[in-house]
């Protein structure tokens, strides 16, 4: 049975109905570059990197990890490259053995307008320039749960994760999902009250579940090794979605049984429909990705989607996230000194689940001492991602074209979506939207409040499958 909890304060944004605060669009459309297959002479992906055992899936699911081909070619001319985890693009010359605050300081400050200056500069080229450039295939490291008896319409969830975390930060999440029944009752989504009247014969039945680590991301990182570039465009973790729903999934599905290590890409595709469920970044991507792309997505679950109408990598305060991301610890000398930040800041109101799943998975071995680990995610990687210009405001501008179910669910803590008001109109801004908002967590919900985002999760699943989405 899944997992109780004490009952939290839950409610929710009242249908924002003033004018709009902004003035949109906040920038100028741009249609994502058409995908095509890897070049043939692009290298197949290595294994899987070695990671600690996960604790294992729900009983009636199995797992299995795989690589998936990722968008090609790139939005970006700087976004394919030679960069491994162990590189660093921005930093001028190698940090010193010993270093004051000062110095260290100056030097994160220097990498950092090297990133930016970079990223803004970065090339937007035409189909017909990438393809020509031949950049080698990036690949996706994807964990699957599959129902091992499959059910005749069962669902299919693709997740994608924040900036700077990964696909198993989603795993205690799911698991408390999945250890429902899908005839367990749900609450109505969005209600004032959420912990009222159950909704009665609804099946809410779950196939699959496909995690997704973006290309600069953890095991994505391992193998894309020696591929990687130093610049990012959020409007490439889209068509990575698209590319994966239509190109990838369809021929899995049919299959019907256990999927190869590498997944095939098709050209022919499918408009096989899926739940997007995202995180922040993630949210973001998915955003766009069913912006352009409806037919794909059957409804949407967003998590503090980062689709707010303003540069939260503030250019005038010193572009904070791309600092934020160079500056953080990303070297300890075992996983039981990495540990020892539990007690940090960002870390103390996190689930044990998740924050086991970080010392596990969100840390590799460090090449350079044995025993010794490093952030999967390097925090040149990061701070690329961090430093796309305007895909939080391109967010905003899509949002208002959905026209699929869009659950949204929100902290209390709006420091993250520019205050309560601005966040208010944004979970409104789809044309069929429903909206929870869970008031004693903060921008790293999933992280910090898994079983209750598994039941907002449930309920939106299940006032879908009851018909009463629109009612």
């Amino acid at each position: 049975m899944f997992a109780t909890r004490p009952r939290l304060s839950i409610t929710s944004y009242p249908r924002y109905v003033a004018a709009s605060q902004v003035v949109s669009p906040l920038v100028p459309h741009r249609n994502l570059l058409p995908l095509r297959a890897h070049p043939a002479s692009s290298p197949a992906p290595p294994a899987h990197p070695p990671r600690p055992p996960l604790p294992p899936t729900p009983p009636a699911f199995e797992r299995s990890l795989h690589a998936s081909p990722a968008a090609w070619p790139k939005t970006l001319a700087e976004a394919s490259g030679k960069l491994s985890r162990a590189d660093h693009p921005f930093r001028a010359r190698p940090a010193p053995a010993k270093e004051s605050k000062e110095q260290r300081n100056m030097r994160i400050a220097g990498e950092k307008e090297t990133c930016m200056r970079l990223r803004l500069a970065a090339d937007h080229w035409s189909l017909e320039e990438g393809m020509a450039a031949g950049q080698a295939g990036q690949w996706l490291a994807v964990e699957r749960w599959r129902r091992r008896d499959r059910i005749p319409g069962g669902l299919t969830l693709v997740l994608t994760h924040a900036c700077g975390l990964q696909k198993e930060h989603w795993i205690p999440m799911m698991a408390d999902l999945l250890a429902r029944t899908p005839d367990t009752p749900g609450g109505e989504f969005g209600s004032t009250v959420a912990s009222g009247a159950a909704l009665r014969g609804t099946s809410v039945t779950v196939n699959d579940v496909w995690m997704l680590d973006d290309t600069h991301h953890a095991a994505s990182v391992d193998l894309n090794a020696g591929r990687l570039g130093p610049a990012h465009s959020w409007s490439d973790t889209a068509r990575d979605v698209i590319n994966f729903v239509e190109h990838v999934l369809p021929a899995v599905q049919a299959a019907e049984g256990e999927a190869p290590w590498q997944l095939p890409w098709h050209k022919a595709g499918g408009t096989a429909q899926v739940v997007g469920v995202g995180h922040s970044y993630g949210a973001s991507a998915l955003v766009q990705a069913a912006n352009a792309r409806p037919e794909l997505f059957s409804s949407l679950f967003l998590i503090e989607p980062m689709c707010v109408p303003l540069m939260v990598n503030f250019p005038d305060k010193g572009y904070p996230l791309t600092a934020g991301a160079l500056k953080r610890r990303s070297h300890w000398p075992s996983r039981e000194a990495a540990a020892e930040v539990r007690t940090n800041a960002l870390f103390k109101t996190w689930d044990e689940a998740v924050f086991q799943t970080w010392l596990s998975h969100s840390l590799a071995p460090d090449p350079a001492a044995e025993g010794a680990v490093e952030l999967a995610t390097p925090t040149w990687a990061e701070a690329a991602v961090f430093s796309d210009p305007h895909s939080t405001l391109r967010g905003w501008d899509q949002l208002a074209n959905l026209d699929m179910p869009t659950g949204f669910l929100m902290a209390g803590d709006e420091t993250w979506m520019a205050g309560e008001e601005l966040a208010r109109e944004m979970v409104w801004r789809p044309k069929r939207a429903r909206n929870e908002r869970l008031m004693n967590a903060t921008h790293l919900l999933i992280q910090e409040k898994p079983a209750e985002a598994a039941a907002s999760l449930w309920r939106f699943l299940s006032t879908l499958d009851a018909g009463a989405w629109d009612k």
